[in-house]
């Protein structure tokens, strides 16, 4: 066993009350945060030491699995199989929501209203969201506190991203209504939802979230801040003259992010994934073409290269027509790529889940305007502070959230909660 593994581990041990567990077993992978940073995790299987027969299959009631960033060794996760532990609660903290807060804070160096806040209290679960003197930050960080029925500790976990105040660009919100409205108005569209209950698609004017620059002269989507930092979007259109006999054959891939110890040890933390280059990108869309050309052979022009994703040991190329409704949930491919030698090895088709709606009835045309809509929707719609990570500058920026939990029926021009649907 390596020494630093094995340092990590006796900590959790004391530190987690682990006395009378034992490490069953171990292994390291690969996680990426919200800016696009990767870590080595240390996984750990703690089991009790009573613990008389276990399914290979399955942790049993009570097993301790633990996640540990390895050059750092904060802990990431903490989860108690099935609401179970039999772990030294003198360690943990109270079901009170004030003591677990001092607990979040005690672990991960973090304050809470300056760097955490309170989003979810459901009495024994808690949610905490990464904050900036309780502004909320984007790509977002979660943490996360449960106890089961007897008050006992059961889970921890964060995740994403939490800034530090060296990466905050300070500055008061200036964003005015004048400004907001016009852009919200622009948010405004109408959708069509699938109704379960109905077995049909709804017609709903909403507005969809988008994040607005503290000076109100640039507008960032939603999709575009919680993407991958790797991501390239392209929005490119693909063309081909002749279609490819040879039909395209899928090969197994391994989506594990698991890595050896040799390999964990031996990178340095805070390796950033890097977007594509404009020359492997040009190799990249041949062999997309390529691709369609044998799997779609008839359908030149047809689909749109929206984005190209490396992860892990893959490149990701998502596609979709490029003509649409306006359908919340749409025809989607999404092309799998070695991120080595950039050939495709395999493809997902969304087309199974849209077979699901394929006896609903269609969505009736809208009675009412946008405009009307609008004006239905707009004592609905807020804008909020928040700050938004911008890669090029590797700052927070300071921007307004414009969103609305509510949509408008196109029908019948009533007001609906979205989460309802």
């Amino acid at each position: 066993m390596n020494q630093k593994l094995q340092e990590i581990m006796d900590n959790i041990q004391e530190k987690f009350g682990l006395g009378n567990y034992f490490l069953k077993q171990h292994h390291i992978f690969l996680e990426t945060n919200g800016i696009g940073k990767t870590s080595y995790i240390l996984n750990m299987e703690w089991y009790p030491n009573d613990l008389s027969q276990a399914d290979e299959d399955y942790n049993p009631p009570g097993v301790a699995s633990i996640d540990a960033d390895i050059h750092t060794g904060y802990v990431k996760r903490i989860i108690f199989v099935q609401d179970t532990t039999y772990a030294d609660q003198a360690v943990y903290p109270g079901a009170e929501k004030e003591n677990s807060i001092e607990w979040i804070e005690e672990l991960t160096g973090l304050e809470f209203g300056r760097q955490f806040r309170l989003v979810h209290d459901e009495g024994k679960k808690l949610g905490f969201q990464a904050a900036v003197d309780n502004i909320p930050v984007y790509p977002s960080g979660m943490i996360q506190v449960q106890f089961n029925e007897e008050n006992q500790f059961t889970l921890f976990s964060i995740d994403g991203y939490f800034p530090d105040e060296d990466q905050i660009s300070w500055e008061p919100f200036s964003l005015l209504p004048e400004t907001t409205d016009s852009i919200a108005k622009e948010q405004c569209k109408l959708l069509e939802i699938p109704a379960e209950d109905q077995k049909k698609w709804l017609s709903v004017y909403g507005a969809t979230t988008v994040f607005v620059s503290n000076d109100g002269k640039r507008t960032i989507p939603f999709e575009t801040v919680e993407s991958h930092p790797s991501t390239v979007r392209l929005n490119k259109v693909m063309e081909w003259n002749e279609p490819i006999d040879k039909p395209f054959s899928p090969v197994e891939i391994d989506m594990s992010i698991e890595v050896s110890e040799e390999q964990a040890l031996s990178n340095k933390p805070g390796t950033e994934l890097t977007p594509p280059t404009d020359v492997e990108l040009k190799e990249l869309e041949l062999e997309i073409i390529n691709f369609l050309r044998r799997e779609f052979p008839e359908e030149s022009g047809k689909w749109e290269l929206r984005e190209i994703r490396p992860e892990n040991n893959y490149t990701f190329a998502a596609l979709k027509p490029v003509h649409q409704d306006n359908r919340i949930i749409d025809r989607k491919i999404t092309l799998i790529l070695d991120k080595e030698t950039g050939k495709a090895l395999n493809f997902i088709d969304n087309s199974m889940l849209l077979d699901m709606f394929s006896d609903f009835e269609k969505a009736e045309s809208p009675a009412l305007s946008q405009d009307d809509a609008f004006e239905k929707l707009r004592r609905h719609i807020e804008v909020t502070p928040v700050y938004v990570y911008n890669r090029d500058q590797g700052k927070y920026k300071l921007c307004g959230k414009i969103d609305c939990e509510y949509g408008v029926d196109a029908v019948t021009g009533d007001v609906i909660s979205l989460d309802e649907l």
